[in-house]
């Protein structure tokens, strides 16, 4: 079928589907660049107004899509879109392909709002799912996928604004997907890991175990039907391994943890170098061997999970959507070693990396918050080292933005309040500013004020007041504040019983304040 042959875009796009398969069976990048290709040439000969253009656009949607997945090249994603979008508006209403192409936009829209942040992709793509699924009857072939696919956006959606009916929802849809795919289904594994990812974020945000075991028993299904040599294999490993952590978190049995770490290392095994999903295991395993560091205090594991760091951030250069992730974990976890060993380049080190992925999170950004907050507890620890009040004035500067992107309601406001709090009070000691004394206790108080009774840190918060509050009596010598100091001080005893690993500290703060009000 030479040029000009009336049947010359099919043999090439033929041809595409054929390689674009290859590429998936063997992951060979070139078959898949050979595809798009000539999806490329057949799209060519198909202008507009010609019958076979939508589909011809969604195939090269289709092929810039899994060439993004591989390489993280932002613009194959918004060319994906771009004639996403264009497809979209050749399927008007009634017609037969409207709901896929509503599914492949929303699908593409929600992978750039992960790598960008910007909300509006992401309300977008739900707008989307509700329309593809209002097209689809419950007898529908792809009503399944639908239903998965609006679980998935409404989760992430919840991730962000903490909305509980978007989670609610969410489990909901996964149930009636999980329903649609009974023992037997090829997708059922999907649907087990998609409800356990639900549930385990409603335990988060409720506390309830059984949600959290029950996970763990779906993620356990799901890892059966995956065995060695599924493709699907290490993604249910590593899911499993991701709330087996939760549950060593809640309930600190050290065998969940270690499972996890064995399922980690289970699973980068199983995605050798090349692998595109490498570089998403060295990471997890780093996050598990640090927290095992952080319970056992063996420095090989820590040692181990900045390893496994570097070989990650070597794998997402700059440009690819997870460098600022990589960046900030090698980061957190070389200030941990710096606390350990006080070796200063390791928190020179960890400072760079926080601001080059503060740099990669721009005003708008959802993590934005998360950098500022990292880099100001990284400057004010080297400042501590070095006495330099420029890291000081810089780390407050950083608190004051990363609390105004955590408004009321935003749940890590109280973290927010509490080192901004910290940082003033510090400065505070170095200048004798009083209105920054000041402005410490008024934030913590506002912190005190989240830790309601039961809280885990309201005994924090009390201690934090309370040392203010005397430091201020100290200054300007009021009794009120001394008296509420030492009424702050026995309320953060009495949640430190015997055992309690801050109980002497708290046994001291209150010796010493009672000293102090004998003496006057």
């Amino acid at each position: 079928r030479p040029p000009g042959h009336s049947n010359q875009s099919d043999s090439l796009h033929n041809l595409a589907s054929d390689l674009y398969a290859r590429f998936e069976k063997r992951g060979i990048l070139s078959d898949l660049d050979e595809a798009i290709d000539l999806d490329r040439a057949a799209l060519a000969l198909c202008p507009p107004g010609h019958p076979n253009r939508s589909d011809s656009l969604n195939n090269l949607a289709i092929d810039l899509h899994a060439r993004f997945q591989q390489r993280g090249v932002l613009s194959d994603l918004d060319e994906a879109i771009d004639l996403d979008q264009a497809a979209l508006a050749l399927c008007p209403p009634g017609h037969s392909n409207r709901s896929d192409s509503l599914n492949n936009l929303a699908i593409d829209l929600y992978t750039r709002f992960k790598q960008r942040g910007v909300m509006s992709d992401l309300d977008e793509a739900i707008d989307l799912d509700r329309a593809a699924l209002a097209l689809c009857p419950p007898d529908h072939s792809n009503q399944s996928d639908f239903l998965n696919n609006l679980a998935i956006h409404l989760y992430a959606r919840f991730q962000q604004r903490g909305v509980l009916s978007d989670l609610d929802e969410a489990i909901d849809l996964d149930q009636a997907a999980l329903a649609l795919r009974p023992p037997g289904h090829s997708n059922r594994s999907d649907s087990l890991n998609s409800l356990a990812a639900d549930l385990y974020v409603r335990f988060e945000e409720r506390g309830v175990l059984s949600d959290l075991d029950e996970a763990i028993d779906l993620d356990r299904a799901a890892l059966a039907l995956c065995p060695p040599g599924h493709s699907n294999h290490s993604n249910s490993l590593n899911s499993l391994a991701i709330h087996l952590y939760a549950r060593f978190e809640q309930r600190g049995v050290l065998s969940d943890l270690d499972e996890a770490i064995d399922l980690d290392q289970a699973a980068l095994a199983l995605r050798p170098p090349g692998h595109s999903n490498r570089s998403d295991s060295l990471n997890n395993l780093a996050v598990d061997l640090y927290v095992r560091f952080e319970q056992r205090g063996v420095l090989f594991d820590l040692d181990e999970a900045i390893d496994l760091d570097r070989a990650a951030l070597a794998l997402l250069p700059p440009g690819h959507f997870n460098h600022s992730n990589s960046l900030n974990s090698l980061a957190i976890h070389l200030y941990a070693r710096f606390q350990q060993r006080g070796v200063l380049s390791d928190l020179d080190e960890a400072i760079d990396l926080d601001q080059a992925a503060l740099a990669l999170r721009p005003p708008g950004h959802s993590n934005r918050s998360d950098s500022l907050n990292n880099l100001a507890v990284d400057l004010y620890a080297r400042f501590e080292q070095r006495g330099v009040m420029s890291d000081l004035h810089e780390a407050i500067d950083l608190d004051r933005a990363a609390l105004a992107l955590r408004p009321p309601g935003h749940f890590n406001r109280s973290n927010s309040l509490n080192s901004l709090a910290i940082h003033l009070y510090a400065r505070f000691q170095q200048r004798g500013v009083l209105s920054d004394l000041d402005e410490a206790i008024d934030l913590d108080r506002a912190a005190l004020a989240l830790h309601p009774p039961g809280h885990s840190n309201q005994s924090d918060s009390l201690n934090n007041l309370a040392s203010d509050l005397c430091v201020r009596f100290e200054e300007r010598g009021v009794l009120f504040d001394l008296d509420e100091a030492i009424d702050l001080d026995r309320a953060a005893l009495a949640l430190r019983p015997p055992g309690h690993s801050n109980r002497s500290h708290s046994l001291n703060n209150l010796a010493i304040h009672l000293y102090a009000k004998f003496e006057q």
